[in-house]
């Protein structure tokens, strides 16, 4: 039997900065019923854990030498208004010798750059909708001389659908752009509208171990088609998430690829892939997300509701495979 561990949980909710809870323009943040509910989830498996909070408040933990003495921390929190934001806290908690779950500094600020990441599935040939980067309105010129409309407009360092818009004009594309760039200030990722459904992708583990939980499909409930999967959406009670029913060959082509993106990228632990199927069954990536939520209501969960894996024995399994790695790199 495995030892029980004493886990911190290091996370960030929107009101650590200030951001009202009721906008969309920030969403990369967990919830605290998200929180409490992984506590309550570990706790019931027996472990002791410990709300941490987010970067600022575990500095001043370590800082006054009150940091809580614990196994290790699952580290679920996002940062803010920085594309290094996500590699925050794994940085210091390295610095400080302390075991966390989950993906390393780089990759998690790596995969927060969507262009990067597409280049990457590019190199590894996994389709993903024709893009370019837009950061002036020269830019948006560009775009719609050499990609095909509709297009998709976001911003380059965020999450959660956050700021998505769909243009289906140039003049709607201006608008978008001009709208983005004040709002986030930071690159814009353009990218042809792929007109489909949406899938969702669970992976657990890393390197050679990586292993897919199973794939779901992300519906509207009052249509069966969804245009965008938008951060309104992600966070009110429009959608819901129902077993993929796909060609296996198109479901084993997405979980082999987000694999071996997941492997390329150095993910550890866990990750979602997210993608969009069009009518002729070709699909193409979005983006790879190694923080997943994992609530009840989350793609990841229902990978593995789905997939008949327990939610708290996959939590469980993420903390142990990132001590076990740990151990590993102390031995060495």
């Amino acid at each position: 039997m495995k030892k029980k561990l004493r886990v911190g949980i290091a996370y960030d909710v929107k009101e650590d900065y200030s951001i009202s809870a009721e906008g969309f323009s920030h969403c990369d943040f967990s919830m605290l019923f998200e929180i409490k509910m992984i506590k309550e989830i570990l706790e019931d498996r027996g472990h002791i854990v410990y709300l941490l909070g987010n970067y600022q408040k575990i500095n001043k933990l370590l800082m006054d030498g009150k940091f809580p003495e614990i196994d290790i921390v699952m580290n679920t929190a996002e940062g803010i208004l920085s594309r290094n934001r996500e590699g925050w806290l794994p940085s210091l908690f390295e610095i400080n010798d302390i075991p966390y779950s989950g993906s390393d500094a780089y990759a998690l600020n790596l995969t927060l750059n969507k262009l990067h990441t597409k280049i990457i599935a590019e190199y590894l040939n996994i389709p993903t909708p024709p893009y370019c980067k837009v950061d002036c309105i020269a830019d948006v010129e560009t775009a719609v001389r050499t990609l095909k409309g509709p297009w998709i407009l976001k911003p380059n360092y965020e999450g959660s659908s956050s700021g998505v818009i769909l243009a289906n004009s140039e003049d709607e594309l201006v608008l978008a752009f001009q709208k983005l760039s004040a709002e986030y200030h930071q690159i814009l990722l353009c990218e042809t509208y792929i007109d489909g459904r949406e899938f969702t992708v669970a992976l657990l583990y890393d390197g050679k171990n990586t292993k897919t939980l199973g794939t779901v499909e992300i519906i509207r409930k009052a249509k069966p088609q969804l245009g965008i999967f938008s951060a309104e959406d992600k966070y009110s009670d429009t959608c819901t998430k129902i077993p993929a029913v796909l060609s296996n060959h198109i479901i084993e082509g997405m979980q082999d690829d987000a694999k071996r993106l997941h492997q390329f990228l150095g993910c550890n632990d866990y990750s979602r892939a997210d993608y969009r199927v069009d009518s002729d069954g070709q699909y193409y990536l979005l983006e790879l997300t190694p923080l997943p939520n994992v609530d009840y209501e989350s793609g990841f969960a229902k990978c593995c509701e789905y997939g008949k894996y327990n939610l708290g024995k996959v939590l469980e399994e993420i903390l142990y495979n990132a001590l076990q790695r740990y151990k590993n790199k102390q031995d060495h």
